[in-house]
């Protein structure tokens, strides 16, 4: 069976091999001839653990198509995985998506006795596919859902570093379908992947698209519950909430992940995914103030750190150099849009502290775009040249690199921030602070 995707973005080239490692051919096309040509050369334009090797070691399974016109005749399934940025209101933008299916129609048009599955993967607002999608192409083509085409909805919960094994691993595979055929035919690509069949979820289209936005809001109020036993923690002596967080996921009912000490959501699903429900509770005229304040409790985060900063910055009689170890969102990728250290970057620049310097490190980032434009910030080219150069040290996101800093003796006193709770020792003169714990200086 041949698969086309459309759109080999950070998800849609990773899904691309992943279907492809389970014998499927795959046509794939991209409008950035940038992504295209490394892909033809077996490089791959992101930074994605395993990406490459599948790149080259499945080559002869996948090929990149000139046009979309092209593989829209050589397949009868086709994965939209495509852009839908955010607008200012917080809803999605389908404008991507509309302009292939401008394409798509053309093609459908004059392809007869044809039916061809269109499988929305890139997450979009509710209502989308059934009041978007299916009447664009009916009215603009003259064609026919469910004779001439099938919308499916077909997201994927992944994080970026780590999509391969999101792919390979669901907790859920979510079809939303309206048509029983569409149904058919997502079970007859993905029963060849996967063995374990309580994953598959199905539903329909608009029950999809609510489900998709519902599961990452969900999670970002767990994480925001997190963060206020974390800050509650900090105001009460004696307590740790690591520990805390600890028992209460014991809890069946609750379940362990992401009851943890750490920052701020951030990502390129999370925050979006919270304020487009959030929009679309407000336009049926729904109760919608939860999804608010785990917005507005989520942006006071990085405050938090700055009090934290300053709290230790006091103590020393000079201007600091601070070190922000981790610039992307979580290790394993390079995106730096709206991560912890990022937005911890733009509140000390707007801050008026004792601060020197800004050094900042982060071992999967090669271009540092939008960080030129801040005032005495440096990058450093390792973690221990950045803690050479700074007083206090605040670790962004939880990755094991970073527990190299529990083997660096410094000339003298540093601290450091562990927003992860990831250290558990280091040498003096160090001294070290975990979030959700109070401020102590000794």
């Amino acid at each position: 069976m041949k698969l086309s995707v459309i759109g080999l973005g950070k998800l849609g080239l990773p899904f691309v091999y992943f279907l492809a490692s389970h014998g499927y051919e795959i046509l794939g096309f991209d409008k950035n001839n940038i992504i295209s040509k490394l892909i033809k050369k077996n490089k791959s334009p992101y930074i994605e653990p395993f990406l490459q090797k599948r790149i080259k070691k499945y080559k002869k399974k996948v090929k990149i198509c000139e046009s979309i016109d092209e593989l829209m005749h050589k397949t009868n399934i086709t994965f939209l995985i495509l852009p839908t940025p955010s607008n200012k209101n917080g809803s999605f933008s389908n404008k991507h998506i509309l302009s292939v299916l401008n394409i798509i129609g053309r093609n459908l048009k004059n392809k007869k006795n044809s039916k061809h599955l269109i499988n929305i993967t890139s997450t979009v607002m509710p209502m989308s596919c059934e009041r978007e999608f299916i009447p664009y192409l009916e009215k603009n083509f003259g064609l026919t859902n469910n004779k001439d085409f099938i919308i499916t909805y077909n997201p994927h919960f992944i994080a970026q570093g780590t999509t391969f094994y999101n792919l390979k691993n669901p907790d859920i595979l979510l079809m939303g379908s309206d048509a029983v055929e569409g149904k058919r035919i997502l079970l007859k690509v993905y029963n060849k992947i996967y063995k374990n069949k309580s994953v598959f979820k199905h539903l329909s289209l608009l029950e999809a698209e609510i489900t998709k936005l519902s599961v990452n809001a969900y999670v970002t109020n767990k994480i925001s519950f997190s963060n206020y036993i974390s800050s509650l923690c900090e105001k009460v002596e004696n307590t740790n909430a690591s520990l805390i967080l600890d028992v209460i996921g014991q809890d069946k009912r609750i379940g362990r992940s992401y009851m943890k000490v750490g920052t701020r959501f951030s990502g390129p699903c999370f925050p979006r995914d919270n304020k487009a429900l959030a929009f679309f509770t407000k336009k049926v005229n729904c109760n919608y103030n939860i999804l608010d304040s785990v917005d507005k409790f989520n942006s006071q985060q990085t405050h938090r750190l700055v009090k934290i900063i300053n709290f230790f910055a006091q103590k020393f009689n000079k201007r600091l150099n601070v070190g922000i170890l981790g610039m992307s969102y979580k290790k394993d990728t390079n995106i730096i849009s709206d991560s912890q250290g990022y937005e911890l970057l733009k509140k000390i620049s707007s801050k008026k502290l004792k601060i020197n310097k800004t050094i900042v490190f982060d071992p999967y980032i090669k271009k540092y775009n939008d960080i030129g434009k801040f005032k005495s910030v440096f990058i450093s080219k390792s973690i221990v040249s950045l803690v050479r150069s700074s007083d206090i040290i605040l670790i962004m996101y939880k990755d094991d690199l970073f527990l190299r800093m529990q083997n660096i003796k410094p000339n003298k006193k540093k601290i450091i921030i562990d927003c992860w709770a990831q250290l558990k020792k280091v040498r003096r003169p160090f001294m070290l602070h975990t979030l959700g714990k109070s401020l102590r200086y000794q």
